[in-house]
């Protein structure tokens, strides 16, 4: 018997059907006509009464919002679109409702610093990080008229930003340093997630230890990790200290002559740095000797230099200076310079008052110069972690 053969049937094309944001080709929508979108209500509300609307905000995707909102606005703008395939989308509302919809090929700048120098062309990676403070789109056109929606992914997790209200122009700026700001945070989370965490900072703090600017990155993930997983942290740490060798050094503080006030306290730093580096006992007793004041001294002389106040300035006074410099220097609370967190550090860590007669005399700027801390408190650890509060400072000022 003769199997007959069937024939595929080829399926015609459907015109309107879904697109693969994956194309290559595929870069920009333009949609002639879209609803006035405002914004999001935020509370249940009955016809005739009033509602709340959130016309503005930024949320990550660990908050559920997150997927509530999402949903809108793929119902609305990406209906049309294999969503399993987009990374990136940007909605652009024009005043005429009109819109212009961006996905995946959409060209980024990021303002960051940089813990270091940089030529033009050269890889930078995330441990290069100092700071992020801006995102913006790079020739794209947004008009101060223009509504705005913007959802991206950083690793595995995604951002989502909006600006819908136009009753004001749109405030590009703040657009950029508020996107800035949903991108450090999506991609330094863990960093934020150990400051929210007080125990966890509580422990740190408590072994001298803090998101330096040096270590953001890899290496304060291994801390991190070092105190949340284990219950003796100290061979993760030694490991990380053991990375602190002269080129490091070096590379952390030739940046600091730079600055006027460094450059004048160069042979005392110097003179504490190699100190550090002869690796021995004595060595880390005189690097802390003679850096722990030089913090205070560094602090007091450029609040001296920016006030002309030198009389009857205490500690509390400095150390609520040099945060509010690092807030200004970095524009804002929730940057990766973390003043806020900083200056409980520096009250908690360095500048404590101690107590005698309790015992309490853990190593700080005031046992260590009224000669009543433990010699046993010098250590190698202590000695890093003065390099690296003031290489925090350098970048503060």
């Amino acid at each position: 018997m003769k199997k007959s053969k069937k024939k595929r049937k080829r399926l015609p094309k459907k015109k309107g059907g879904k697109l693969n944001a994956a194309t290559p080709t595929l870069r920009q929508i333009h949609l002639k006509a879209v609803e006035n979108f405002a914004g999001f209500v935020v509370e249940t509300a009955k016809p005739g009464g009033i509602v709340k609307v959130q016309t503005r905000g930024s949320l990550v995707s660990d908050d559920a919002l997150f997927y509530i909102y999402i949903d809108q606005i793929t119902s609305i703008f990406l209906k049309n679109v294999f969503v399993n395939t987009i990374h990136q989308f940007l909605v652009l509302i024009h005043d005429n409702l009109s819109a212009d919809i961006y996905l995946n090929y959409i060209p980024t700048k990021v303002l960051m610093m940089t813990k270091r120098d940089f030529k033009k062309g050269e890889v930078i990676r995330v441990n290069d990080i100092a700071d992020i403070s801006k995102l913006s789109f790079e020739g794209i056109n947004i008009r101060y008229t223009d509504k705005v929606i913007y959802g991206f992914k950083v690793r595995w997790k995604f951002g989502l930003f909006f600006d819908l209200h136009r009753d004001d122009g749109l405030d590009i700026e703040a657009m950029q340093s508020e996107l800035g700001s949903l991108y450090r945070y999506l991609s330094f989370q863990y960093v934020y997630d150990v400051l929210e965490s007080k125990p966890q900072f509580d422990l740190l703090i408590k072994d001298g230890w803090f998101p330096f600017i040096e270590i953001i990155g890899s290496e304060f993930k291994e801390v991190s990790a070092a105190y949340q997983n284990l219950t003796d942290p100290q061979s993760r740490i030694e490991e990380l200290i053991s990375k602190f060798d002269q080129e490091r050094i070096a590379r952390i503080t030739n940046k600091w002559w730079k600055k006027k006030l460094f450059k004048d306290k160069r042979d005392i730093l110097e003179t504490g740095i190699d100190s550090y580096l002869r690796n021995d006992s004595k060595g880390f007793i005189a690097c802390i000797k003679t850096l722990l004041p030089e913090i205070e001294g560094i602090i007091r002389l450029h609040y001296f230099e920016e006030t002309r106040k030198g009389k009857h300035i205490h500690v509390p006074d400095l150390i609520a200076y040099i945060v509010d410099k690092g807030r200004i220097k970095s524009g804002s609370d929730l940057s990766l310079f973390f003043p806020r967190a900083f200056f409980e550090y520096l009250n908690e860590s360095i500048f404590p008052k101690f107590d005698l007669e309790k015992g309490d005399i853990s190593l700080s700027r005031h046992t260590s110069s009224h000669g009543v801390a433990r010699t046993e408190d010098y250590t190698k650890s202590r000695a890093l972690q003065l390099i690296l509060i003031l290489d925090q400072i350098y970048f503060y000022i």
